[in-house]
């Protein structure tokens, strides 16, 4: 039976400024300024994502609060309990798994594990974290022994807190289905699963990164992705993508870059990806994370009505959301 939730990922651009730094594919530092309106706090969003969305689950991004000390953390865990909304995931975006230096990556694990201790406390059934940085100059074919090892670890870390560890198809070999299979078998079920995001395949992610690095340089609002950018992609590897993964798949993101004018939501066709995932009998939860520009909430409501029209149509599926 699947869960319905939206992700605050998806209103990004109303609370407030974001900064974030990365080390690129070259070894530069980077740093990155999003200069977003403060339209809402962060705590806002259970309530409003009940109320607006018929939901009774959210997820959220760590990076969306100002560290492992800012009280909006306790005001959103306070607010979950008002609410009765229930927290689906957290997307843990720190630390570099994939960090050669070993007390460099034993001070990111404890970082990493830092923030599980924070959200498993609310009861978060998924916790997230990157299979390493997409632009890690310590990528390679294969998922090196090291990386293996620290999943365990926190895998393991994550379940003795009472939540449980996923990986998501997150960029750079993340985002090729036979390496993350591969690093998934290495690591264990026991330890981690997968966290599959619909729009997170090298055929969209090689298209759109440019423009979200052209448009982070300033501006009050991130790029717009129009459906005709996409209209003469094959989108083909995206679906196959899809069907490699959905076994492991734990936790799905049903990511949209653009509602249109006449309600088609894009680029990934959700029926069909979700018509794949009802052939591999997947029942797990179901996120919203729109990536688009326009008022976020008629777009990701938009969604949600599209996935329950593909949800309730299946004789496989039902949801609970209301």
């Amino acid at each position: 039976m699947n869960t319905l939730s939206v992700s605050s990922f998806s209103i990004r651009e109303q609370l407030g400024p974001v900064s974030f730094d990365f080390v690129d594919a070259e070894g530069n530092d980077r740093h990155i300024d999003l200069p977003y309106p403060k339209l809402l706090s962060l705590s806002e969003f259970p309530a409003r994502a009940r109320d607006t969305f018929g939901v009774d689950a959210v997820e959220t991004v760590s990076f969306q609060f100002a560290g492992l000390d800012d009280p909006e953390i306790d005001r959103f865990a306070a607010s979950l309990v008002s609410s009765g909304v229930r927290l689906v995931n957290v997307a843990i975006d720190v630390g570099d798994l994939l960090e050669v230096d070993n007390a460099q990556r034993a001070a990111d694990l404890a970082l990493i594990e830092r923030w599980i201790d924070r959200f498993a406390a609310m009861g978060s059934q998924f916790v997230r974290v990157n299979p390493g940085s997409p632009f890690s100059p310590h990528l390679g074919d294969k998922a090196p022994a090291h990386l293996v090892d620290a999943l365990a670890e926190i895998g393991a870390y994550a379940t003795q807190h009472g939540t449980r560890l996923l990986v998501e198809n997150h960029g750079g070999p993340s985002s090729d289905p036979a390496w993350m299979g591969n690093l998934l078998d290495a690591v264990g079920r026991d330890a981690c699963g997968l966290l599959l995001d619909f729009g997170n395949f090298d055929v969209l992610t090689t298209a759109l990164m440019p423009m979200l690095f052209a448009g982070a340089t300033g501006q009050p609002s991130g790029p717009a992705y129009p459906a005709e950018m996409f209209a003469s992609m094959d989108l083909t590897a995206v679906y196959d993508g899809i069907e490699a993964l959905a076994d492991y798949a734990e936790l799905v993101s049903l990511k949209a870059h653009y509602v249109s004018e006449d309600g088609a939501v894009g680029p990934v066709d959700l029926v069909r990806a979700l018509g794949i995932l009802d052939a591999h009998g997947y029942a797990g939860p179901l996120s919203v994370e729109y990536e688009g520009n326009g008022d976020p909430w008629p777009q990701c409501a938009r969604v949600l009505d599209l996935a329950r029209s593909v949800l309730t149509s299946s004789p496989a599926t039902t949801t609970e959301a209301r």
